[in-house]
């Protein structure tokens, strides 16, 4: 069956005020209400999106998860501040990492509405349903957004997670995985116990991950990254063994640096950092 047969969940996780923005301009600007289109947000304010008139919205923050996952908000903490000025200072001085894999839990809202066909979609990251159809009828696969590579499992942490996969559940991942980039993934689950499996082995790997100390393996300038986390697991329920995941024209990416996280350049384009957004813009001759 045709995916825009079925419904779909589009999922943004955004954490902090420009995130929080960028979602909230999303939603109200370049979607469109669809009775089978549902729109899940995961962030650390619910009230921030209190707004939207989105047929089919869905929020809920973090915490909402805490009591069936004790672990999450020790492990995964998030920033919480007044402003987007406190929060880019309070990432800077704790040299804080946002765990990527927290984007997990879009699953469970999908779950909830019995919904087998989410896509995970960064704040700077556009879901094209306009062209949905052009996507084969293959269930159990995942599309992404920008690219994919083969890696051999001996490198890249990638050895860490498959030894826990063979220990846990005895699965062997073999020498080689397809690492999938992040910004926007489409997972088609065949059916409801599939995704709520791969949630549960995906926090599984997490949980262990944070309780080994192993999680510092994954860790980027800004984020705990989670394609090479993901990369044996999607091999484990068959989703990256096609060889295109990247080749469909479905997602929009455009890193939104300067807006989002200007605090975090890291020397792009020669921008010179600030956690002030105004002296940000001031210092980089830029504006609004």
């Amino acid at each position: 069956m045709s995916i825009v047969n079925e419904k779909v969940a589009i999922c943004q996780f955004c954490s902090g005020e420009t995130y929080r923005e960028s979602a909230l301009d999303n939603l109200n600007h370049k979607y469109v209400n669809n009775d089978n289109f549902y729109y899940f947000v995961l962030t650390d304010d619910k009230s921030y999106f209190k707004s939207v008139t989105r047929k089919n919205f869905i929020v809920n923050e973090i915490k909402d998860f805490f009591l069936d996952y004790p672990l999450l908000e020790i492990n995964e903490p998030l920033i919480y501040a007044e402003n987007k000025n406190e929060y880019a200072k309070k990432f800077i001085e704790n040299n804080y990492k946002l765990s990527f894999s927290l984007m997990r839990f879009h699953l469970l809202q999908a779950l909830k509405y019995k919904i087998t066909n989410v896509a995970m979609i960064c704040t700077d990251t556009f879901l094209n349903t306009d062209i949905l159809h052009i996507l084969p009828p293959e269930k159990n696969r995942i599309y992404n957004a920008v690219s994919e590579w083969d890696s051999e499992t001996n490198g890249w942490g990638l050895n860490i997670i498959c030894d826990y996969l063979k220990k846990k559940y005895n699965y062997d991942t073999g020498s080689n995985v397809r690492v999938l980039d992040a910004a926007g993934r489409l997972f088609r689950f065949e059916n409801l116990d599939i995704l709520k499996t791969f949630f549960n082995v995906w926090n599984n790997v997490i949980e262990y991950l944070y309780e080994s100390k192993f999680i510092n393996t994954f860790h980027s300038s800004y984020v705990i990254n989670d394609e090479y986390i993901l990369a044996p697991i999607y091999k484990m329920f068959g989703l990256n063994l096609q060889h295109q995941q990247a080749g469909y024209p479905i997602f929009e990416v455009n890193h939104n640096i300067l807006k989002e996280r200007y605090w975090r350049t890291s020397g792009f384009e020669g921008l010179q950092e600030h956690w002030d957004y105004e002296k940000f813009l001031k210092i980089n001759n830029l504006s609004t």
